[in-house]
């Protein structure tokens, strides 16, 4: 008797063990979940409540199902996918303070070369997530400790019973367009979110673009550049006079034509760079994005040779791989395509392509560029030389990325308006979308509800010489401060090209031309028109950063440390003064 209470308290001890463990994992990565109820039953939404809590019930049974099946390998073969399920939720939700959905899911997908650079930027959530996922294998794996009675009965388990959840949730998400897997089980949910993105991704159908209908008549400019930065905000471009971060852009303001904080097409690289590209516009954004003729189209029936320069493309792994939504059938129009590859230091590769820039200008003949920086792609560190960075003072996210902007977006483009002949020559620049440095948040490409303006906040400056052209940017620059948006330089560089204005504005509410009257928003989520033919819209105030301390007071060249959490940046730590040298 003594022997086998023995075996039954060591039993029960790691049964009580499995079953602990179990509870963690599924209290530590499921937040959200009281929030959620409460909100059902405030809103009277009692169907969904109703089955919201059937696949909570069921996902629970189905956990239990797994974890306590006696055939260790059932356990194992469900212990990682769930582990690893919980594991990415958590890690989520330490990065953004959310949870992730659908339109996250396709993101993270398509700029996966990006990872590298994420996991330095964020390695301290991927740490924990790690432990998450070793605890949640341990917990489902390790054996059942049942009593004999139990485990007999057991075996008649179906190990497929996790999948009923699976199918349960990608229905909702399905049905709701997208949405509806809020506060749902994270064992699961993110399971059934990948499935439906590599369904949605690779039956997704296209229609063939659109052929240019458009009159091209006289070019506007010989050369028109169209500078496309990395994850660089508004206010950190400056073009008063002896500010810290941006000094030369200041001593050649006089060239330059300032729109003020500008709005982004989306809050992300992939989405931002694709409306650039597939000239979209706001009346109908998903067809525009897969049916409009493309901007190197109109650059070739006007008559322009086309550029493609992508300083970025050093970090995509896969060969051949193309970024943004582009495609091979895209890049085909395109005249000289360049990737900048890893042989080139990170923080060189906007040198080299501004020397690209400046080889190409001066062929003479008339060409159109489109150029991704690398800019201050995080980790920021790595967008200035440790020299650099050292002299400047390299403690905190916000020096860094200051350094950054210095070094990657001051330098190199005060180079190109110095070095160009701007005498028949257009350059539009902006970024791709802006920055969040709130902690606990994504820096961009937040989804669905939770979304910071700030991440959809950049500069728009134009260059010119051609004196016409420039008198009427300035017109529109000063009859419209801080409205312009990235939908606003499609229509410019149609004009640009010399296809006609009125054929131009049946299309386009808005030119840095003419007038800029559209409302100022960005859109995230599905802009391919996966789900619904609805993105959604963010409106936003641009001079929202202007109700904070002017950087240039904010991250002094002496050792002060002022407070910077004001004007919905968030609360950052403490920098260091930036070095004026």
């Amino acid at each position: 008797m003594g022997r086998q209470g023995g075996v039954n308290a060591t039993r029960g001890a790691l049964l009580a063990l499995k079953c602990a463990l179990l509870l963690a994992v599924i209290l530590l990565t499921n937040h959200g979940f009281i929030d959620r109820i409460r909100l059902l039953i405030d809103d009277q939404r009692q169907l969904t409540l109703m089955i919201f809590s059937i696949i909570w019930v069921i996902s629970v049974l189905a956990v239990l199902a797994a974890a306590f099946h006696p055939n260790w390998i059932i356990r194992l073969l469900w212990a990682v996918p769930l582990a690893i399920s919980s594991a990415a939720a958590y890690g989520y939700y330490l990065v953004q303070g959310s949870e992730f959905f659908i339109f996250d899911v396709l993101n993270f997908w398509t700029v996966r070369h990006e990872a590298h650079r994420a996991s330095e930027f964020y390695s301290n959530a991927i740490w924990w997530s790690v432990a998450v996922a070793i605890l949640g294998v341990v917990a489902i794996a390790m054996p059942p400790s049942l009593p004999p009675l139990a485990t007999r009965k057991t075996r008649y388990w179906s190990p497929l019973v996790p999948m009923l959840p699976i199918v349960l949730i990608a229905g909702v998400v399905i049905y709701r367009e997208g949405k509806g897997s809020e506060a749902l089980p994270k064992q699961f949910s993110p399971l059934s979110l990948a499935a439906i993105a590599a369904y949605k991704l690779n039956s997704g159908t296209f229609p063939e673009r659109e052929i240019v209908s458009m009159t091209p008549e006289r070019k506007q400019a010989r050369a028109i550049v169209l500078l496309v930065d990395e994850s660089i905000r508004s206010d950190f471009v400056s073009l008063e006079p002896r500010n810290p971060v941006t000094p030369q852009l200041a001593e050649l303001r006089s060239r330059l034509i300032d729109f003020g904080p500008a709005v982004s097409g989306s809050n992300c690289s992939l989405q931002s760079n694709a409306l650039l590209r597939f000239m979209a516009y706001t009346r109908n954004l998903v067809q525009s994005v897969k049916a409009s003729p493309t901007v190197w189209q109109y650059a070739k029936r006007a008559g322009y040779r086309t550029v493609f320069i992508d300083a970025q493309a050093g970090f995509v792994t896969v060969y051949g791989k193309l970024q943004n939504y582009m495609t091979p059938a895209e890049a085909i129009s395109i005249d000289r395509f360049y990737k900048l590859d890893n042989a080139i230091r990170t923080h060189d590769l906007d040198d080299e392509l501004v020397n690209i820039v400046l080889k190409e200008m001066s062929v003479g003949d008339p060409v159109f560029i489109y150029a991704n920086k690398n800019g201050a792609h995080f980790p920021y560190s790595d967008g200035s030389p440790a020299e650099f960075a050292s002299d400047a003072g390299t403690s905190g996210t916000l020096q860094s990325y200051a350094n950054a902007v210095r070094w990657s977006t001051d330098r190199t483009l005060s180079r190109l308006i110095d070095g160009a002949d701007w005498r028949d020559a257009t350059m539009i620049y902006t970024s791709d979308h802006g920055q969040n440095f709130s902690a606990g948040r994504l820096t961009h490409c937040s989804s669905y509800t939770n979304v910071d303006p700030n991440e959809a906040i950049v500069p728009m400056l134009v260059s010119t010489g051609d004196e016409e052209l420039r008198a009427r940017f300035e017109k529109v620059a000063t009859q419209y401060p801080n409205m312009a948006t990235h939908f606003a330089i499609a229509p410019t560089l149609l004009e640009l090209m010399g296809y006609r204005p009125s054929e131009i504005s049946a299309r386009y509410e808005s030119s840095l031309l003419h007038g800029l009257t559209s409302q100022l928003q960005f859109v995230t989520d599905d802009i391919l028109g996966l789900f619904s033919n609805r993105p959604a819209w963010h409106s936003v105030d641009p001079t929202i950063q202007k109700g904070r301390q002017r950087l240039d007071l904010l991250v002094t060249l002496t050792n002060s440390r002022p407070n910077i959490c004001e004007g919905g940046i968030g609360c950052v730590a403490e920098p260091e003064p930036i070095s004026s040298e």
